[in-house]
């Protein structure tokens, strides 16, 4: 972990699990699929569910063909976000407000994620929006949390419609003010 992003986004992590290990006694959980299983999967099947963790990539990843594919070069943090880990979504508060943070399960995962950034950008592009890439759901499900490409702010972003709020001057700084919670559906 070399950037400011990358410790943070570990760092939340931490948090999170220790969330999950003070209130639950156990690794956070989610329902198990056989077809979709991660690096992240720790122990047993029990009741239908897997324990997990958010474990470092062993395989460098990088987001090279977006960057090829919209003749574009990404701001660093969105590929220390999406590129050095893999985790389950990640549910948290930002200021009060619930947020889920985008992450990456498994390759097939990735791959999915990499072709809705490539979708998300195009559609900027036709509205004439500054180029951003999305990182977070809200709980309005036509806003988003993205990152400015140009500049690495963190905005809040209604669909379609211009920039609404920069939540944060980083991503890192982002990441250090979300505080895990605990959903009533974790899946």
């Amino acid at each position: 972990m070399n950037t400011d992003t990358q410790q943070q986004l570990f760092a939340l992590y931490q948090r999170h699990r220790q969330l999950w290990q003070s209130t639950e006694q156990t690794l956070p959980t989610q329902f198990f699929d056989p077809e979709w299983s991660s690096p992240c999967q720790v122990g047993n099947v029990e009741d239908d569910k897997i324990t997990w963790q958010a474990v470092p990539r062993e395989q460098k990843a990088n987001l090279n063909n977006i960057e090829q594919a919209l003749e574009v070069t990404l701001h660093p943090s969105i590929e220390d976000l999406f590129c050095s880990a893999y985790s389950d979504h990640i549910s948290c508060e930002f200021e009060g407000h619930p947020v889920e943070l985008i992450q990456v399960w498994n390759d097939q995962d990735f791959n999915l994620l990499q072709e809705n950034m490539i979708a998300h950008f195009m559609m900027q592009k036709r509205l004439k929006k500054p180029a951003s890439m999305f990182i977070a759901t809200c709980s309005d499900e036509m806003q988003v949390i993205s990152i400015l490409n140009e500049t690495g702010q963190v905005q809040l972003e209604t669909l379609g419609k211009k920039q609404e709020a920069v939540l944060a001057e980083s991503l890192a700084e982002f990441l250090e003010k979300l505080t895990p919670v605990l959903t009533e559906q974790q899946d």
